[in-house]
C-alpha cells in the first residue's frame, strides 16, 4: 500500500506482466478486506493517466449506474420494485440500491463511493423521478471503512411493495435492513407454480421466520387453505394486514415465538402441516463457523420434518453464503433418515435476477432454495 493515499482515492493499478490496467479506489484506513476495490479492467487500451482523478471516477460511476438500471429493466415485472444496484456485481462496490413503489433506498458503505454521494443520488433521481430517494446507510459496514455515521433519513409513510402480483405495506417499526428481501422472489414464484401443479392435500401451511409473510402469501395464492406465520418479531399486525390486502382474510394466523420453541411445542401438541417453508436468517457470516451452522440447519430440519404430514412439501431456504447446495441438502437427508422419512428433491433455485452473480464460487452468491416431497414408509 503506497503511502500518502487518501481514503477513497481512485487509482490506476498497472499489471506490467499481464499488460493490464485496473481502475480501483483505495482506503488505507479500512479493514484489510476493504482496502482496495477494483471497479474496471481496461485490457484493450491504456487508461488516460492525464484524466483528472475525480472526473474519471464520476464518469465510471455514472456509466455503471446506468448499466445496472438497464439490467433490471430487462425484466418487465421488476419495474415495480427490485434491487437496482448490487455492489461489486454491478461494478459499484459499496453501493446497494433498492426500489419500491414510492421510495428508493440507497446504501453506501465504502469511501470511494461515499465521496460521490450527491452524484449517486442525483443520477438515481434523474433515472427514477417518480420515487423519493433516501439514504439508508448501514452503520456497521461504514465503521469497517472508518466512515462518518449519518443520521438516517426517514420515510413519511409505510413502505409499499409489489412482488409477484402480491402487495405489502411495511411499517417503519418492523422494517429490517433496507426494507424488504427481494432475493427470494423467483423462488417464491417457483413454489407457487409448483404447488398449483400438485394434487396432494394442501390444507395447512407453515411459514417459519416469516417476517412480513412473503412465503405464506405465496402458499395461499397457490391454493393452500390456511397458513400459520411464525416469527419472533412483532409482525402480527403487518401479517394480518397483508392477508386482507391480498384477499386472504381469515386464512392465516400469526404466532410470535422463537421458531425452535414453537416447533417443539407444536410437535408435543401433535400439529401437522402439508407445506412448510423454513427460511431462517444466516447461520454464520464466516467460514470458521461453518460446521456449527450445518449442525444448526440439521437440528432445525430434524425438528421441522416432524411436523409434516405423511405426504407433504418442505422448502429449505438459506442465505448463508458459506453453506453450499450439497451441504444444505445433506442436512435434510440426514434429518430424514433420523425421522424415518423419505425425501424426493423436486426443485432448487438461487437468488433473483436483480442480485446478479457470475457462478457458484462468486462471493455474492448466497441464496439457496431446495424443495422436497417428503413421505413416510
Amino acid at each position: 500500500m503506497p503511502k500518502g493515499l487518501r481514503p477513497g482515492e481512485w487509482v490506476i493499478i498497472e499489471d506490467q506482466q499481464a499488460k493490464k490496467n485496473y481502475i480501483a479506489y483505495i482506503n488505507p484506513y479500512a479493514e484489510s478486506f476493504y482496502k482496495i476495490k477494483i471497479l474496471k479492467e481496461d485490457v484493450q487500451k491504456k487508461v488516460n493517466v492525464k484524466t483528472d482523478e475525480e472526473t474519471l471516477a464520476k464518469e465510471i460511476i455514472v456509466d455503471h449506474l446506468q448499466t445496472a438500471f438497464r439490467k433490471r429493466e430487462f425484466f418487465l415485472d421488476y419495474n415495480h420494485g427490485a434491487r437496482l444496484v448490487y455492489g461489486m456485481n454491478d461494478a459499484l462496490p459499496g453501493i446497494i440500491v433498492d426500489k419500491y413503489q414510492k421510495y428508493i433506498f440507497a446504501q453506501i458503505n465504502t469511501a470511494g463511493m461515499d465521496r460521490f454521494r450527491d452524484l449517486i443520488k442525483a443520477e438515481i433521481v434523474k433515472h427514477y423521478p417518480d420515487q423519493k430517494v433516501l439514504f439508508f446507510d448501514n452503520p456497521e459496514y461504514r465503521k469497517a471503512e472508518v466512515l462518518p455515521i449519518h443520521e438516517p433519513e426517514k420515510i413519511s409513510e409505510d413502505l409499499d411493495v409489489l412482488e409477484n402480483s402480491l402487495k405489502y405495506k411495511i411499517t417503519q417499526q418492523v422494517m429490517q435492513k433496507i426494507g424488504y428481501y427481494y432475493d427470494h422472489r423467483e423462488n417464491r414464484s417457483k413454489l407457487a407454480n409448483l404447488l398449483k401443479r400438485t394434487s396432494f392435500a394442501k390444507k395447512t401451511g407453515l411459514d417459519l421466520f416469516s417476517y412480513v409473510g412473503s412465503w405464506g402469501l405465496h402458499m395461499l395464492s397457490a391454493g393452500v387453505e390456511h397458513v400459520e406465520f411464525v416469527d419472533q418479531g412483532n409482525m402480527e399486525e403487518v401479517t394480518i394486514n397483508h392477508l386482507k390486502m391480498n384477499g386472504f382474510e381469515g386464512r392465516g394466523k400469526f404466532t410470535r415465538s422463537d421458531v425452535f420453541k414453537f416447533i417443539d411445542a407444536s410437535v408435543t401438541a401433535g400439529k401437522k402441516y402439508d407445506v412448510i417453508v423454513s427460511d431462517p436468517p444466516a447461520f454464520t457470516k464466516s467460514e470458521k463457523n461453518k460446521i456449527t451452522a450445518l449442525q444448526g440447519y440439521e437440528k432445525l430440519h430434524l425438528k421441522t420434518m416432524k411436523l409434516l404430514n405423511d405426504e407433504a412439501v418442505m422448502v429449505v431456504a438459506s442465505c448463508t453464503h458459506h453453506v453450499n447446495y450439497e451441504e444444505l441438502d445433506k442436512t435434510v437427508q440426514d434429518a430424514a433418515i433420523k425421522n424415518s422419512q423419505k425425501v424426493h428433491l423436486l426443485d432448487l433455485g438461487a437468488q433473483g435476477f436483480d442480485h446478479p452473480f457470475s457462478g457458484f464460487n462468486d462471493k455474492s452468491f448466497y441464496i439457496k432454495y431446495l424443495v422436497y416431497f417428503v413421505s413416510r414408509g
